[in-house]
């Protein structure tokens, strides 16, 4: 990914520990990050396009929807509270929409993409 940080954040890792938590890192789902048509349109209106469902089982493609996803609610992140996102942030903002950062149902998914974080520095 071209992309190596966003928002100081190690992207490629945090892509990685995503994609181990969606689809075993790609074992059981071609939709490796579990792109929904939601998630694809609402991407594509920040970026005046369509995405047509095929990006979400193109992994370099579906990389690139959620870095522009993030860019843009990342920064409203950072205009609402004044914060630096994090990977927590971009994590929950990936799993529960534009205001997934501050939904407690994210909270099992972010611990499980930090379990997945944790586990690929300690290989």
């Amino acid at each position: 990914m071209s992309a190596a940080t966003l928002f100081g954040v190690a992207v490629g890792q945090l892509f990685a520990a995503i994609a181990a938590v969606e689809s075993e890192g790609g074992r059981t789902s071609d939709n490796v990050y579990q792109l929904q048509r939601v998630y694809l349109d609402d991407a594509g209106r920040i970026g005046g396009c369509h995405y047509p469902d095929a990006v979400a089982t193109d992994r370099t493609a579906s990389e690139r929807v959620m870095l522009a996803y993030w860019r843009h609610y990342g920064e409203r992140y950072r205009r609402l509270t004044g914060n630096e996102p994090t990977a927590e942030v971009l994590a929950r903002i990936h799993n529960g929409g534009p205001d997934g950062w501050k939904k407690s149902s994210t909270d099992g998914y972010w611990r499980k993409v930090k379990s997945a974080m944790e586990r690929s520095k300690r290989k």
